[in-house]
């Protein structure tokens, strides 16, 4: 909308070609949406999506603004069908492409799913939700296994023994609490400790948070988190007693919140 008033004010005051304003408004377009993209990356496909559709605005923009310069002019013109068929064209790919990348980012509710989503062949219900990529590849590069390694002997040689999970069904956008029960090798409660929960959603770094746990004198440490999106998180638990180390890596999923 923006770039729309903009154009249709400076077509106004520009009394020159339609087809030149154009090309020096799209160029200033997309060099001050590149800088807004470099300082806040959105990803490289919405920033490809938004250049298309800022790119495509102008577009239009231009031919509509010609038209009205020829008819100011009392020349009959028509709109070539070339032209039109491209604005349509691509106006249905950024559609279809900016609706698959919202669902990409933010799923599909549980109620649209149900109308549009095949039945499940199981039990349970379907989530459309893109887990995202790998938050660590460390498997992949051989010098940070080796050390992954390492670590991994050294935590198995203190025998704690360490279950976690949330006090009920955790679901996005509300209050879940996160419990965690640390043992030692004998089977006693790990008091005194610190301990620090990541939660990582793979698709966008933004929205990933780092929370302390609070101890009630009996091994178990809890807190209360605020997800923002459904799917699956990556969750990885610090934990830090004297002078022992122990990092635990696993997965969550997050309901979505009706």
């Amino acid at each position: 909308m923006l770039i729309m008033v903009s154009y249709l004010l400076l077509a106004r005051v520009y009394k020159g070609s339609a087809y030149a304003l154009g090309g020096i408004f799209a160029l200033v377009v997309a060099m001050v949406y590149s800088m807004l993209a470099a300082i806040f990356w959105p990803g490289a496909d919405v920033f490809a999506i938004h250049i298309a559709l800022y790119i495509l605005t102008v577009y239009g923009m231009t031919i509509i603004a010609s038209q009205r310069q020829k008819k100011s002019k009392q020349k009959k013109s028509k709109l070539h069908w070339a032209p039109t068929t491209l604005f349509i064209f691509f106006g249905i790919i950024l559609v279809t492409d900016s609706v698959l990348i919202f669902l990409a980012q933010s799923g599909m509710s549980p109620e649209w799913a149900s109308r549009i989503l095949p039945e499940p062949r199981g039990k349970g219900s379907v989530r459309s939700v893109f887990p995202g990529t790998v938050s660590h590849d460390f498997r992949e590069k051989s010098n940070q296994f080796n050390e992954y390694k390492q670590k991994h002997d050294q935590q198995a040689t203190l025998g704690w023994i360490i279950k976690l999970g949330w006090k009920d069904e955790a679901y996005s956008d509300v209050k879940n609490t996160l419990y965690v029960e640390i043992k030692t090798s004998d089977g006693s409660g790990l008091n005194d400790a610190e301990v620090v929960a990541r939660f990582l959603y793979p698709a966008d770094t933004k929205f990933d948070q780092s929370l302390p746990l609070m101890g009630d004198g009996n091994g178990i440490y809890s807190t209360e988190v605020t997800l923002a999106k459904p799917g699956d998180w990556d969750m990885v638990l610090n934990i830090r007693h004297e002078t022992e180390r122990h990092e635990m890596r696993t997965k969550t999923t997050i309901q979505y919140a009706n």
